[in-house]
């Protein structure tokens, strides 16, 4: 009776400071992967992008607003050439838009 032995299953117990090192190991690995992910969702996607977006769409619409502005300024420097270089451009803004008359002329307001 060489081999007769009884298998016995021994359990052995894992020591404490494994479990301790693996649940560090695990929870420093769990808080990396949520600081990867997170991070560069918070700068790039919902501030940068929105942002950039954002800054896009004013600029567009202050150019715009410039583009308007220069076309009103334009518009106002020649009506200036005209007023300062014609006499009946000087009189029809005085008669139109400043309601004046000459001296010898009477206004009727018809109601």
């Amino acid at each position: 009776m060489y081999g007769s032995h009884v298998a016995t299953s021994v359990r052995r117990s894992r020591p404490s400071w494994l479990i301790t090192v693996w649940s560090l190991r695990i929870g420093a690995a769990l808080l990396l992967a949520a600081f990867v992910g997170y991070v560069p969702y918070r700068l790039y996607v919902r501030t940068g992008l929105q942002q950039h977006i954002s800054l896009r769409r004013e600029l567009r619409t202050l150019m715009e607003g410039n583009d308007r502005v220069r076309r009103e300024n334009s518009e106002l420097r020649l009506q200036l050439l005209r007023v300062q270089e014609d006499d009946t451009e000087l009189e029809r803004v005085a008669r139109d838009e400043l309601g004046l008359i000459h001296s010898d002329e009477l206004l009727f307001k018809v109601e």
